[in-house]
């Protein structure tokens, strides 16, 4: 349980970094980047918000369903309605979307995957928001980047902050679960009355 928490601060740090700048620069982000922000955002939430939330609450499917859906239509449509209306809705259905996704693939599964996909997550998303992360530095120049906050103005805390809490993440799950082989599991759907 302690991992998972660790999961939700990692997604939690990607989503308010990436506020935290599209707020910053809001003036700059336009175009294409304006659309694709929001979108990144709802499905980096969405679907962490869903795997996290569908283990955490997986006896109740449509309690986890509800709460991961709310978390990508908040997460993608509070970044898009810094920039226009149509970002809001790219960023509110997409992270409804994956939401939706994250919940309904955690739930299929057996209980003794859930860390490993977590952790599969994790490092796709966090690959995912370091490109979304350039990206959005790309759009700004570079001497009004220079005198933002280093927080903003470099890449390398983003780099770090994802290695460092995908690292603890794994080291943080007992021996043998990121790894693990059973030729039978049990399968959470099976155990539903």
């Amino acid at each position: 349980m302690s991992n998972w928490i660790i999961a939700a601060i990692f997604y939690t740090f990607i989503i308010c970094w990436s506020f935290g700048f599209i707020h910053r620069f809001r003036s700059t982000v336009t175009g294409t980047i304006a659309m694709i922000s929001p979108m990144a955002n709802g499905m980096i939430a969405g679907l962490g918000s869903g795997t996290i939330i569908g283990a955490g609450f997986s006896s109740n499917i449509f309690l986890s369903l509800l709460i991961s859906v709310l978390t990508g239509i908040l997460a993608g449509g509070i970044t898009g309605s810094l920039i226009h209306i149509g970002a809001f809705l790219n960023g509110a259905l997409s992270g409804m979307m994956a939401g939706l996704m994250g919940a309904m693939l955690i739930v299929m599964l057996p209980s003794s995957e859930w860390n490993r996909v977590i952790f599969i997550f994790m490092v796709a998303c966090g690959f995912l928001q370091f490109v979304h992360t350039l990206m959005l530095q790309g759009q700004i120049e570079e001497s009004i980047l220079k005198r933002s906050p280093w927080i903003f103005s470099t890449p390398s805390l983003m780099f770090l902050a994802i290695t460092a809490l995908i690292i603890l993440y794994s080291t943080s799950c007992s021996p043998g679960t990121l790894n693990q082989n059973n030729k039978h599991p049990n399968h959470s759907m099976m155990n539903m009355k």
